[in-house]
């Protein structure tokens, strides 16, 4: 499924960051590449999830499916607002400067990313490869 390899590629670039954290701020530059590189793959994640997963997941006969869909949808909403505010806010001059509130922001946000991955994985995912 396309969505599980691209959890492992979110997973991989998210800990890329998370090892050039303790270089900041002289790797700023270098991180805030590998975040525009996160944003485009979770953009795109995201857009198929809201194009083509969800609604089909919606629309499923099996009212167990259509029900976790929705809750899923429903929690999505405030992760993707709070990535987008974080990814517009940590450009390189603001992780430069602020170094600690970014290790701090980032570790909040990947630990968030990380359980709604596995969470994805393991509860949605499965159910989706029984129902069909």
């Amino acid at each position: 499924m396309k969505f599980r390899e691209q959890h492992a590629e979110i997973l991989g670039i998210a800990k890329k960051v998370d090892g050039a954290l303790a270089r900041l701020p002289d790797a700023a530059g270098e991180v805030r590449t590998q975040l525009t590189a996160l944003a485009a793959k979770v953009n795109v994640h995201l857009a198929m999830e809201d194009d083509a997963l969800y609604p089909r997941l919606q629309a499923h006969a099996d009212p167990k499916v259509r029900t976790l869909a929705k809750k899923f949808t429903d929690e999505m909403s405030g992760i993707k607002v709070a990535f987008q505010k974080y990814i517009a806010t940590w450009n390189e001059p603001a992780i430069r400067g602020d170094a600690a509130g970014f290790v701090a922001a980032t570790k909040g946000l990947f630990a968030a990313l990380a359980q709604r991955i596995q969470r994805e994985n393991t509860e949605l995912y499965p159910l989706l490869d029984k129902a069909g």
